[in-house]
This record gives C-alpha cells, structure tokens and sequence, in this order.
C-alpha cells in the first residue's frame, strides 16, 4: 500500500516512494526500469524480516508511477 504522504520530493528531479507491499514495489521497479535504486528498511534488530521499500523515481516517470500505484492498490 502507498499512501499520498508517503511519495515526496526528494532532490532536484527525483522522488521517493515508500512501500510496505512488497510485491507492488516490485511491479514498480520492474515496469518502470527503477533499477537498484531501492532503500530496504528491516524489522527493529533484525536483518531478516524485511518490512518497508523506497525507490527513488525521475521526475519524468512519476506521474506515470502515481497512477500506475492507484491502479494497482
């Protein structure tokens, strides 16, 4: 799931998208060939559980990124 504040600006060009489903994070950085470009956040004291994903998206992909999350929710 994604909400409205969790996608912001985040430099000069890109944004960032925070997700805690896994799998649309995924179809995401795949349809939209995001690349490495993903931030993995773990379960408190642990580097086995992953919980939450932020990928940064170029400015010229982000309108398609917002509808292609809204459709897919």
């Amino acid at each position: 799931m994604v909400r409205k504040n969790d996608i912001w600006k985040f430099n000069d060009g890109e944004w960032k998208v925070h997700f805690t489903d896994k799998e649309l994070c995924k179809k995401v950085k795949i349809n939209f060939d995001l690349g490495k470009s993903v931030t993995i956040y773990y379960e408190s004291g642990s580097f086995k559980k992953e919980t939450a994903w932020d990928i940064i998206v170029p400015d010229n992909k982000i309108t398609k990124v917002k509808k292609f999350i809204k459709d897919n929710s």
